[in-house]
């Protein structure tokens, strides 16, 4: 069973757009009293067994019976945008949502998709039927993006060092794909250069031979065309498939998560 307001708050930050959204879900249980202030009076939960409930529950929330006037329903959009963007998943039709829901969740459910189905001439002289919607929501495809989902997680402590290191105070699930690597190469250099100077480690003692000083600059030398914008940079990074640079990504936060431990 997943937690979702649990997760919403191990892993949203500051930086982020959905951060917007911390009062509303921190206090969705309170109640405003003249006397006592804010009680919590509400017990509001917000589970889903797994990402195919959470999906269902989405399509569930854009159903055109659905408003938001009370605050539960509205967190649970709030809450199902985040899991789903932080896991890696877009919707095809529109790409932006999850990364990006709007602040009044029915100007999507009721407003964007009515305009679509009109845009696509699904209405009847403006007139868009509920069975119209349902069938449209219904076949909303749900699928991970390859430009944002690693399968590799960090502390959140290298997240927050990520942060700090972005020229843009961009957290790692905000940036790009070349992005991803670009800040990775500097996170291990941050990491490992002291001094003028890069530390060797004893990758021997946790990473049973996979991971070596080799290792680590071999990995530093490949991925050292995405810090760079040079002509060959350019077209060497462009060589690679998005497949490849999943790996590079996956494989870097492998390394980063070894340095992390080792230094402790």
């Amino acid at each position: 069973m997943i937690d979702l307001k649990k997760f919403y708050f191990q892993h949203v930050q500051e930086s982020e757009y959905h951060y917007r959204f911390l009062d509303i879900i921190k206090n969705v249980n309170m109640v405003y009293n003249v006397f006592n202030g804010y009680e919590e009076r509400d017990n509001y939960e917000f589970d889903v067994y797994d990402t195919e409930e959470a999906i269902a529950k989405f399509r569930e929330l854009c159903q055109p019976e659905k408003n938001f006037f009370d605050k539960e329903s509205t967190c649970w959009f709030y809450l199902i945008s985040y899991y789903l963007y932080k896991k890696g998943y877009i919707i095809k039709e529109f790409p932006r949502i999850l990364e990006r829901p709007p602040i009044d969740p029915s100007n999507f459910t009721y407003g964007e998709i009515r305009s679509r189905l009109i845009a696509q001439g699904d209405d009847d002289n403006g007139v868009v039927r509920y069975a119209t919607r349902r069938a449209f929501v219904a076949n909303l495809t749900f699928e991970l993006n390859p430009n944002r989902g690693t399968l590799v997680s960090v502390s959140d402590n290298i997240n927050q060092k990520f942060v700090e290191i972005s020229n843009r105070k961009a957290s790692l699930d905000s940036m790009s794909t070349d992005e991803k690597l670009s800040e990775i190469a500097n996170m291990i250099e941050y990491l490992l250069k002291k001094e003028e100077k890069f530390n060797e480690l004893d990758y021997t003692e946790i990473c049973f031979g996979f991971i070596s000083d080799d290792t680590v600059k071999s990995y530093r030398k490949r991925i050292q065309c995405f810090r760079h914008a040079s002509e060959n940079s350019i077209k060497e990074r462009n060589g690679y498939s998005e497949v490849q640079k999943s790996f590079l990504i996956d494989f870097g936060l492998i390394i980063i998560n070894a340095i992390e431990a080792l230094l402790k």
